[in-house]
């Protein structure tokens, strides 16, 4: 696939797919597994819904476990744990959507996404 377009607003390097499965994300700086569900993704990153007060920001590490994203251009993210970075989290977004979004960035970009 493509990266996005330059003159697109967002920065963006990767398609992202709309898609919602479980991930059990293993976050680094406190050492605790938090269970997510995700958004979107791309073979760049994933944006997740956590729980409100799961203790995140943006730099930490964690490692994700993710479900059967159920469609072949994703399918290798579920054969192994994919090292991260949370790079954004949203605390307004609880109002929106109940749940914490959080943007994490893959640490390699995957191969099939």
């Amino acid at each position: 696939m493509q990266p996005m377009s330059e003159t697109s607003n967002e920065r963006r390097q990767h398609i992202r797919h709309p898609m919602a499965t479980t991930v059990e994300m293993y976050h680094g700086p406190s050492g605790r597994q938090f269970t997510a569900r995700t958004v979107d993704m791309s073979r760049g990153g994933v944006l997740i819904y956590l729980p409100a007060a799961t203790p995140v920001a943006p730099g930490h590490p964690v490692l994700l476990s993710i479900g059967s994203p159920g469609r072949p251009e994703l399918g290798g993210l579920c054969d192994q744990p994919v090292e991260a970075t949370i790079v954004r989290v949203d605390r307004n977004g609880l109002l929106q959507h109940g749940h914490l979004p959080v943007g994490v960035r893959f640490t390699q970009p995957t191969a099939q996404a």
